[in-house]
């Protein structure tokens, strides 16, 4: 399926996928025209994915099928341990590589808080192992640029430019021009106490105010230029939020930069912003043509994999709230359909992690349960949505079939109320999707 792949490196290699031969060289992203964006095709993304081995055979078994299979890979492919000191880190050995590829998927995004849980060499292990096994990567590098540059692969006849960057960025875990990492988008944070309240309300923890620092804003929306020159279709795949476990339900369940943050990525020319880090479904938004997925949820995860450092002793939140409850196990597959002409569209297909955290796919009323969710969250942001029983999203007011519509930016007239933010009141769902 996947024909062909460039992605600009220090030094030029050559990888084999099939019988054709890639070429990854120095040339950048825009060098090549792109070509022609009348073919429609079908873009399938999961989120969260640990998959220590191809999980179970059934009749349950989502299946993930499209022209295109993106998901995020949660973990380093390594087999040496060297936990880094933090809460949680999690390992895979290196034959998980063929796991992923088992499953169907064809590109993964690498700029995750975990990709160095095992160090640099941990990381480096990972790019090299998912390039034998013939899965396409983005996110990582062994330089700042590397990690920026992303990928594209070529489906259906069309090429798309997979990105990745991460938010949610342990020290040290950013790649530099000299050091490999993975692509930083980092956050300011400060913390507001309102002191007749915190006598009233001893306890309440201080509002999180957040926003995304200017210059590496600037530096992703020109990497997403460039991908939108040299390609047809461009997905940015971004790691940030706040995990359930860890956000007070009256803040949220977006943070506050989350929503500017995706809305500029649209409008520097991105088909789809594909959220992830949260562990649960969060809201989806369609901003001008493009779509915002906040958090897709988990879609694959061995909980096994995952170790707590006997070094590390850090303030004691519930982090085990993370493996309970519905949020973690109630999740989807996203179809994409992106048509010749006009905004993409998407298909909400429920799933469920089992006990042992593999995807199955939901059981009627747990899809009617999800469904239900996807729509009601939905509506927090736009009151005209609707889920109908097939998971297709629909919108009140449709996307106007303009071929040329990245040329389009944002004017004053654009009235779409905005999604509820960790400034907002928010109701008690943690988790939401959106699609056309």
């Amino acid at each position: 399926r996947l024909v062909g792949i460039v992605a600009p490196a220090s030094g030029e290699r050559v990888h084999q996928c099939g019988t054709a031969v890639l070429l990854c060289g120095t040339t950048p992203l825009g060098v090549n025209a792109p070509s022609s964006r009348s073919r429609p095709m079908k873009i399938v993304l999961v989120g969260d994915t640990v998959a220590a081995r191809e999980p179970t055979e059934g009749p349950d078994r989502p299946a993930l099928s499209g022209d295109l299979v993106i998901a995020n890979l949660e973990s380093p492919l390594t087999d040496s341990a060297r936990p880094a000191e933090k809460e949680m880190t999690i390992r895979l050995p290196t034959a998980a590589a063929d796991s992923l590829r088992g499953l169907g998927i064809d590109v993964v995004s690498l700029a995750t808080n975990h990709a160095l849980d095992h160090g640099e060499e941990g990381l480096l292990s990972t790019m090299h192992v998912l390039d034998e096994a013939g899965v396409r990567h983005a996110g990582g590098g062994r330089t700042l640029a590397e990690a920026d540059a992303g990928v594209v692969v070529e489906a259906a006849g069309t090429r798309v430019a997979v990105l990745s960057f991460c938010s949610t960025l342990p020290p040290g875990a950013n790649a530099t021009a000299t050091r490999p990492g993975i692509a930083p988008l980092r956050v300011d944070q400060s913390f507001a106490v309102d002191g007749t309240l915190a006598q009233e309300q001893p306890g309440t923890p201080p509002f999180v105010r957040s926003v995304a620092q200017e210059a590496d804003v600037r530096r992703v929306e020109q990497s997403v230029r460039a991908a939108r020159t040299g390609a047809d279709r461009v997905v940015v795949c971004l790691h940030w939020g706040v995990p359930f476990a860890y956000l007070p339900p009256n803040q949220g369940p977006l943070a506050q930069y989350q929503q500017d943050l995706g809305r500029r990525l649209v409008d520097a020319g991105a088909d789809v912003v594909a959220g992830t880090h949260p562990h649960c479904l969060h809201p989806v938004e369609r901003w001008n043509d493009g779509l915002i997925l906040y958090s897709m949820g988990n879609f694959l995860f061995h909980q096994g994999e995952v170790q707590q450092p006997d070094t590390f002793f850090g303030l004691p939140y519930r982090a085990s709230c993370l493996f309970e409850g519905t949020p973690w196990f109630d999740s989807a597959v996203f179809e994409v359909d992106l048509p010749a002409i006009g905004g993409p569209r998407l298909r909400v297909v429920p799933i469920t992690l089992d006990a042992a955290g593999e995807p199955r796919v939901a059981d009627p009323d747990a899809a009617t349960r999800i469904r239900a969710l996807v729509e009601s969250s939905s509506r927090e942001i736009d009151a005209t949505v609707r889920v109908d029983s097939d998971g297709v999203v629909h919108f009140g007011t449709p996307l106007d079939p303009d071929p040329d519509r990245h040329d389009r930016r944002l004017t004053a007239s654009d009235t779409r109320p905005s999604v509820p933010s960790s400034e907002t009141p928010c109701t008690t769902a943690t988790r939401e999707v959106w699609g056309q």
